[in-house]
C-alpha cells in the first residue's frame, strides 16, 4: 500500500485574505510569496498541472470519506474500523458522525476537505497570475489551456463540496470572505457557483489545445474538445446528484442536465496508474480486495434475486451458496464468491456477504494500467435520468438498452415504463459503477430516500476546521435515527 503525500493543504491560505487578521496567525513556511511562484508562465503552468493530481486523491484516497461513503450506501459492507467505515455501516444507524477533534478518524472528512481546498486554492493562484499579465509559452498560446483547466478544478472541487458537506466557503480568484464559520454557504449554492466554474471551463474548451497526458494521468493527450465532454459530464453530475431527498430531486432542472450529459463524455474517462508513485486509487484497493470489503448483500440480490437482500443478524444464518443462474452476468465476471466471512461477528452480522468485487484485481498487482474515473455507463445513466424526469420515456429506454446494462450485464430490455426505467438506472450505479467515483452509489441512494433511517446525508464542516474558525464545541453534525429530518440525516431508508 502506498502513501500519497501531502500537497497544496492551504485551505488557511484560500480564506486568508479574507479573515480577521489573527484568525489564522499561524505561519504557513510552505506557502511562498506569490510573485515567486507565480512570475514566470513555465512555473505558473507546472503548477496547473499538478491540480488534478491533488484532487484526484481527495475523491480517491482511503484516508478522505471514499470508504465511508461506499459502506453507508450499502453497497460495500466492511465491519473493519479504518477508515471510518464500521462506524458508517454499523445498524441501526444511531451512531451519529463523531465530529469532534479528538475522534479516532476525525482527519477522514479533513482529508477529502483540505484536499479540495488546497486544488482551489493553488487554481485560483494560476488564474490570478494568468490574469495579471503572466504568459504561458510563445505569446501566451497555453493561457487559453491553463485557464480552461483551472476553471474545471474550481468547478470540480467545489462540485466534490457541495456533494459530499452541508455547507462550504466559496472563494476564488476576486472574491475573498470572513474566515469565520457563519460565511460559510449551503451545499446547493456551492453547487450553483460549482457550475458557474465548469461553464467557463467549457467556453474556454471553444479553443483548440492539447493537455499533455501527464496532467490528468490520461492515455493518450486531451484535446480541447475531449476536455469540454468531460467538464460537461461533471456539471450534470454535480446538478443530478446533490438532491439530499425526493423532494430536491424533483426540483432539478432536469433540461439543463439533459443538455450536459448528452455533451458528455462518450468513453470511460481514465486515469492510469502509474505504479503507485503519482496516480493510483488505494480507496478502492479496501474496498474490493479480498480480506476488506466485500459487496452489500443488497447488491448482490440486484444481480440474483434468489440471493438474499440482507444477510440476517444471527449467528444461524446460512451463509448463501453461489449463484448459477443470475439475471445479471456481471455476478461471474465482475465478483467472486466467497465461501466465508472475515468479519468480526461482534460487530453485526448484517455486514457479512458472500461476494467480493473482483474487476479491478489486476490492476493492484503493480498498481498499473488504466481505471475509470467516471465511466461512460455513468454518463449514459444520467442521461436517461434526465429523460425520465422530462417524460421522455422511450429515449430513457433505448439508452438504457443500449448500455452495459445489455452488452455486459445480459440483463432482459428494460420496459417502457418509468419505474423500470429508474430501477434499471439505479441497478447499474451500483453494479457497473461500483467504485469507480467516489460516492456515486452514496448520491443515488440519498436522493431517492433510500439510505438507511438515521444515515447522515452529508457530513458536517471537519471539526479540526471549525477549531480554526473559534467555533465552540460541541460541533454540529448529523445522524441517528432519533434526528432522522430527511435534510441532515435520513428518513428513509430501503429496510
Amino acid at each position: 500500500m502506498k502513501n500519497i503525500k501531502s500537497i497544496f493543504l492551504a485551505f488557511s491560505a484560500l480564506i486568508l485574505a479574507g479573515c480577521d487578521p489573527d484568525l489564522l496567525d499561524v505561519e504557513n513556511k510552505n506557502n511562498p510569496d506569490f510573485q515567486k511562484v507565480y512570475a514566470k508562465g513555465e512555473d505558473v503552468e507546472n503548477v496547473a498541472s499538478n491540480l488534478f493530481n491533488t484532487y484526484y486523491h481527495g475523491e480517491h484516497n482511503p484516508s478522505g470519506v471514499k470508504p465511508m461513503l461506499a459502506v453507508a450506501s450499502d453497497n460495500v459492507t466492511c465491519s473493519h474500523g479504518n477508515f471510518g467505515m464500521w462506524h458508517a455501516s454499523s445498524e441501526p444507524r444511531d451512531l451519529a458522525w463523531d465530529n469532534s477533534p479528538s475522534y479516532s478518524n476525525q482527519s477522514q472528512t479533513k482529508y477529502t476537505y483540505d484536499r479540495m481546498y488546497g486544488a482551489i486554492a493553488t487554481a485560483n493562484n494560476v488564474i490570478k497570475a494568468i490574469e495579471s499579465g503572466v504568459q504561458i509559452g510563445k505569446n501566451g498560446e497555453g493561457n487559453n489551456r491553463t485557464m480552461a483547466v483551472a476553471r474545471f478544478i474550481q468547478g470540480i472541487a467545489y462540485g466534490n463540496l457541495a456533494l459530499v458537506y452541508d455547507r462550504a466557503h466559496v472563494v476564488d480568484e476576486k472574491t475573498t470572505v470572513e474566515g469565520v464559520f457563519e460565511t460559510a454557504i449551503p451545499y446547493n449554492e456551492v453547487a450553483a457557483k460549482a457550475i458557474e466554474y465548469l461553464d467557463q471551463a467549457i467556453s474556454l474548451s471553444n479553443n483548440t489545445f492539447s493537455i499533455p497526458t501527464s496532467w490528468f494521468a490520461s492515455q493518450t493527450a486531451i484535446s480541447n474538445t475531449e476536455f469540454k465532454k468531460i467538464a460537461s459530464t461533471v456539471a450534470a453530475r454535480i446538478m443530478s446528484n446533490v438532491p439530499r431527498n425526493k423532494t430536491e430531486l424533483a426540483a432539478v432542472n432536469w433540461a439543463k442536465v439533459k443538455a450536459y450529459a448528452d455533451a458528455g463524455i462518450t468513453a470511460d474517462w481514465n486515469v492510469v496508474f502509474d505504479g503507485g508513485t503519482l496516480w493510483y486509487d488505494q480507496g478502492t484497493q479496501y474496498l474490493t480486495t479480498a480480506g476488506w470489503g466485500k459487496v452489500d448483500m443488497y447488491v448482490v440480490h440486484m444481480m440474483d434475486p434468489k440471493q438474499p437482500q440482507i444477510w440476517e443478524n444471527r449467528a444461524d444464518f446460512p451463509h448463501p451458496p453461489a449463484s448459477t443462474d443470475p439475471v445479471d452476468q456481471r455476478l461471474f465476471t465482475d465478483f467472486q464468491y466467497t465461501a466465508s466471512n472475515g468479519f468480526r461477528a461482534d460487530r453485526g452480522y448484517f455486514n457479512f456477504s458472500n461476494y467480493r468485487h473482483s474487476r479491478y484485481d489486476h490492476l493492484f498487482v503493480n498498481h498499473s494500467g488504466p481505471k475509470a474515473h467516471i465511466m461512460k455507463t455513468e454518463n449514459d445513466m444520467m442521461r436517461a435520468e434526465a429523460r425520465v424526469y422530462l417524460g421522455e420515456l422511450q429515449e430513457a429506454a433505448d439508452i438504457i438498452n443500449a448500455s452495459t446494462r445489455i452488452t455486459r450485464g445480459k440483463m432482459s430490455p428494460v420496459a417502457v415504463n418509468k419505474d423500470d426505467i429508474l430501477q434499471a438506472i439505479h441497478h447499474e450505479r451500483h453494479v457497473e459503477c461500483t467504485v469507480s467515483s467516489g460516492g456515486l452509489q452514496f448520491f443515488t441512494m440519498r436522493k431517492l430516500d433510500l439510505l438507511q433511517k438515521g444515515t447522515f446525508l452529508h457530513f458536517p464542516i471537519p471539526a479540526r476546521t471549525l477549531e480554526t474558525f473559534r467555533v465552540e464545541p460541541p460541533f454540529y453534525t448529523f445522524g441517528t435515527v432519533a434526528k432522522a429530518d430527511g435534510k441532515g440525516t435520513s428518513n428513509g431508508g430501503w429496510k
